[in-house]
């Protein structure tokens, strides 16, 4: 490799770093077998897909029109199923070789809504017939639930499944134009069968949604079935490597057997019955996947900061603070790149950690409903709504960001820092609009509080909800804001505050329930972030202190900890945080829990962190183990040969190569230059 000066710098920033770089790689993926199960299937499904030789310009940077994209979701589909059937694991169930979620795929719904729709909703005999095809890929699945006219309000739904009790069929139907199932990944064309949401009609009964397995495309040649209308969504802002699709339906029959009967029953005679829990039990297969977008998410701001910052190191601009330097000096150096950097990159962990505590919460709700317990589901139900709604969009609006940390560079394609801004935008839509996941948490959180003063217990939690004094201020001073203790009642008690005033509010007003609660949604939505930041911060510290003592790496406790300052005090001062002022500001007679004295401490504290990490940025970034084809980023490449690399890629592209060959001319100032240039200009003298 050439030493290049942007090179030399990379390797630099590298060795200013005692941190051991690997120890937290195997930290944050689960262990060194995991580690290298995953370095080993990326590897080989990389070269695969022509990937991994990253001195080519990717494919997706050369063909970009939509057939093109969608052929390209095809053969990396293709490519990680094939690779985890042949070597029986699982590390592409939940993302792509790219880490988007596994849905911008188009066999994305297969493994993380399809097959687990049919695990939570099927009887034995169903499962039994179904799921070894599935698994096997000789059935390939999408889950269509959401509608052209209704997303998140299941009850909404208009597509019905009629039961014909003549020939023991159900008639499924679309039977307006809004009734159009639309937007789920594989439903253009990529897959053979589908569960769809319906509304199960017998004689004049409506007994609302339920799911429906239907054949939508022939195994044999790919063909729609009879009565079935498909196709393609056309371009999105991201993961146009799926087929996001739409489904009609005119009156298309499938057998009654094909209804999903595991918590709710059609005999033969048309007689239905159902569990007591049969909504709840059948929405659990939706909080799969809002307890694994978080750890997602998380991931894929990682990826953007990982490119930003290799990007700062070795990009110069100025003179230094002050002009302070004779030579041009890394954009690394100024106070506003390392704050912004060093801020998401300790958002990022501590976002990774706490999606891994609400996998906890959701294998608990999940090995308590197989014996029949289903006492967790409200309370997973709603940390899976504000964890999904709050990840989503800090990851989102973090990324964005990450661009404009890069300057105009990161405004090109080829950074990747636009695909990973697409792909992350839709986040915010999909398994529930955030906003809308924002009430039911805070509906949750008022429901724990009605309990207190029912004098009911309440669920772990939120038991701080019975324990602070609400006329308590904070007493602490100095370094003693970089205890956690101090911090995290920082958390509790604005948590607290609003989660007190918004119930107050919404409970004791003598409007009516339902114009209370859209006068005070906002107030609610603050308090619900407010309680999601508290669990965050809890379950950062929680990691930290579950590790076990490492010999080779005894320094990792230190870092994350300074991490997890960092988190919690730029927070608390950041005035890009969202509600910031809801950390001082008082409420009812109460005084702020936090003096201005006290904010200007805590700023001078994030000032020295802010000053104790810049050696370690680039070791915390390369914990994530991303390999130079995962990141598809000219300017966020491992070696730091930002500008040789970006060269090699534009020089690559189609439009430049195909005017190599004529010259250097491409063939539109023929057609539209040269004629402009070349016309015949009459000029009237002046008289």
């Amino acid at each position: 490799m050439v030493q290049t000066a942007q090179v030399i710098s990379m390797r630099k920033a590298r060795s200013r770093s005692d941190v051991n770089t690997y120890a937290l790689t195997c930290l944050l993926w689960g262990g060194e077998r995991i580690v290298k199960e995953r370095r080993a299937a990326f590897e080989r499904v990389e070269k695969v897909l022509d990937t991994y030789d990253i001195s080519k310009l990717p494919r997706c940077y050369a063909e970009n029109n939509r057939e093109a994209l969608f052929e390209q979701g095809l053969q990396m589909s293709k490519a990680c199923l094939d690779d985890m059937l042949k070597y029986q694991h699982e590390h592409f169930v939940w993302i792509t070789p790219r880490y988007n979620l596994v849905n911008s795929s188009p066999f994305g719904h297969k493994a993380i809504l399809f097959e687990p729709g049919m695990e939570h909703n099927g009887t034995e005999e169903q499962k039994a017939k179904w799921l070894p095809l599935a698994r096997a890929g000789k059935i390939l699945g999408t889950y269509a639930q959401t509608e052209l006219g209704h997303g998140s309000f299941v009850r909404g739904i208009e597509t019905t499944a009629t039961f014909d009790k003549d020939t023991d069929e159900f008639i499924v139907h679309t039977p307006t134009i809004s009734s159009t199932k639309f937007w789920p990944a594989g439903l253009g064309f990529s897959t053979t069968h589908g569960t769809v949401m319906a509304r199960l009609i017998v004689g004049d009964g409506d007994h609302g949604p339920h799911i429906f397995l239907v054949q939508l495309r022939s195994v044999e040649d790919g063909k729609p079935m009879p009565g079935i209308k498909m196709g393609d969504v056309g371009l999105k802002l991201g993961y146009n490597e799926a087929d996001n699709g739409f489904a009609s339906f005119d009156s298309v029959r499938i057998p009654r057997s094909q209804m999903l009967m595991a918590h709710s029953q059609l005999t033969r005679e048309g007689k239905f019955t159902k569990d007591s829990l049969r909504a709840k039990l059948s929405y659990s297969v939706m909080l799969l996947v809002r307890a694994k977008m978080p750890g997602v998410f998380s991931v894929q701001l990682a990826q953007a900061l990982t490119i930003a910052t290799r990007y700062s190191v070795v990009r110069q601009q100025g003179l230094g603070p002050a002009d302070a330097f004779s030579t041009e000096a890394s954009i690394l150096h100024y106070k506003h790149q390392h704050f912004r950097l060093l801020s998401m990159i300790a958002k990022s962990y501590a976002m990774f950690f706490a999606s891994r505590v609400c996998d906890m919460h959701y294998n608990k709700l999940r090995e308590m409903q197989s014996k029949n317990d289903h006492s967790l589901l409200p309370s997973v139900h709603a940390l899976t709504a504000g964890l999904k709604a709050y990840v989503t969009s800090e990851a989102a609006d973090g990324a964005e960001d990450t661009r404009k940390l890069c300057g105009g560079h990161g405004y090109m394609v080829l950074s990747g820092l636009p695909d990973i801004i697409g792909a992350l935008a839709g986040g915010a839509m999909f398994e529930g609009e955030n906003y809308v996941l924002w009430q039911q948490l805070g509906r949750h959180l008022l429901k724990q509080l009605d309990r207190l003063q029912d004098g009911e217990p309440m669920e772990p939690q939120v038991r701080y909800l019975a324990e602070l004094n609400l006329n308590d201020t904070c007493v602490a001073q100095g370094e003693e804001f970089l205890e956690f203790d101090v911090q995290l009642s920082i958390y509790r008690d604005r948590a607290h505050r609003l989660i007190v005033k918004a119930h107050k509010a919404i409970r004791a007003t003598d409007k009516e329930t339902a114009k209370a609660w859209n006068e005070y949604m906002m107030l609610l939505i603050s308090a619900s972030r407010a309680h999601i930041e508290y669990f965050i911060l809890k379950s950062f510290n929680d990691t930290i202190h579950s590790l076990p003592y490492n010999p080779t790496a005894p320094e990792l406790r230190m870092i994350l900890c300074w991490m997890q300052d960092l988190f919690a005090l730029s927070t608390t001062i950041n005035p890009r945080s969202v509600d910031v002022l809801s950390f001082a500001e008082t409420a009812d007679t109460r005084p702020p829990y936090l003096s201005s004295a006290q904010l200007d401490t805590i700023r001078s504290l994030v000032n020295k962190r802010l000053n104790e990490l810049p050696p370690h940025i680039i070791a915390l970034t390369d914990a994530w183990d991303f390999s130079d084809a995962s990141l598809c980023s000219a300017i966020g490449m491992h070696d730091g040969n930002v500008y040789e690399n970006i060269m090699r890629w534009v020089e690559q592209l189609p439009i430049n190569q195909n005017a190599q060959k004529n010259g250097g001319v491409q063939q539109g100032w023929r057609d539209w230059v040269d004629p402009i240039l070349k016309r015949q200009v009459k000029v009237q003298a002046k008289l």
